[in-house]
């Protein structure tokens, strides 16, 4: 499935000091109305692979557990959070806006796309929405 994906690369640094290195796996999807003619491509989250820095050897390891971390990765800066300082995020996940809009749970791999008013051409990345929302 990853080679049909293109992928991007992001660095991302805890609010502790630890380093993850984030790939995202993104895959092109043609849109088609019933007739069959292609309407248009979007691009889908496929999946996330997490790598974290070895403080000795400096190497990245790749890892299912960031534990009480949250990392948020977008068109900008990515960016990590203390997940049980913010109640409504679930912790060892990766929540994503550019390729869709959605979160990504470390552990079991699974992508959950989130519901928007707009139509994903009209998210403009970088955007988070404010949490009192």
């Amino acid at each position: 499935m990853l080679d049909k994906c293109f992928m991007s690369k992001h660095l991302v640094e805890s609010p502790s000091g630890e380093l993850f290195l984030v790939n995202w796996y993104s895959q092109c999807i043609h849109a088609e109305e019933k007739d069959g003619q292609v309407e248009g491509i979007e691009s889908k989250t496929k999946r996330f692979m997490v790598f974290k820095e070895d403080e000795i050897s400096k190497d990245f390891c790749y890892t299912e557990d960031i534990v009480d971390l949250c990392i948020f990765v977008g068109e900008g800066e990515a960016f990590c959070l203390t997940a049980s300082m913010y109640p409504r995020l679930k912790p060892n996940s990766i929540y994503y806006i550019g390729h869709g809009l959605g979160s990504y749970d470390i552990t079991s791999g699974t992508v959950h796309s989130f519901d928007f008013p707009l139509a994903p051409m009209f998210i403009h990345a970088p955007f988070w929405i404010p949490s009192h929302l």
